[in-house]
């Protein structure tokens, strides 16, 4: 089985991000391993994310999730519970606004909340229990595109 190693996260205000990633990270249960000038890693036991700072000539250009590149990340949370209890006690609590609604939505399937880092990467903690597996609806829909046809 392949597992996920690491993700790289440049950002434009490292000092900003650094906070904002521990804030999340380690409500998450996320550790910071290593913080440098030069980068910074956490980690959850079987992967890693690496927040560094963006280099000033490239900095202008910005970031949209929508443009080629990340679009998003997402945390698995244990439960609905624990999807709230996130909401409540690290969004709210510190002002972080929610994406597309007040808070979390969803149901026993797919339950989650969104909002976004300092240079609006999307970030979502979802309680989604049978998400993998080939039977949940996720995974049933027709396929309708071969890109070696």
């Amino acid at each position: 089985m392949t597992k996920l190693s690491h993700l790289d996260l440049n950002v434009s205000d490292y000092r900003k991000s650094l906070l904002f990633y521990d804030l999340i990270l380690l409500n998450l249960g996320w550790t910071r391993t290593v913080c440098r000038t030069t980068y910074t890693n956490y980690t959850d036991g079987t992967m890693k994310i690496c927040i560094c700072p963006t280099e000033e000539k490239y900095i202008s250009a910005g970031l949209h999730r929508k443009r080629t590149g990340l679009n998003h990340l997402a945390f698995y949370a244990s439960s609905k519970k624990e999807v709230d209890r996130f909401h409540k006690d690290v969004l709210v609590k510190n002002g972080i606004s929610c994406l597309y609604e007040n808070g979390p939505s969803g149901d026993d399937d797919y339950y989650a909340v969104f909002f976004e880092d300092p240079d609006r990467i999307k970030l979502e903690v979802v309680y989604a229990p049978r998400y993998c597996d080939p039977n949940d609806w996720t995974n049933q829909f027709e396929s309708d595109y071969d890109p070696y046809a």
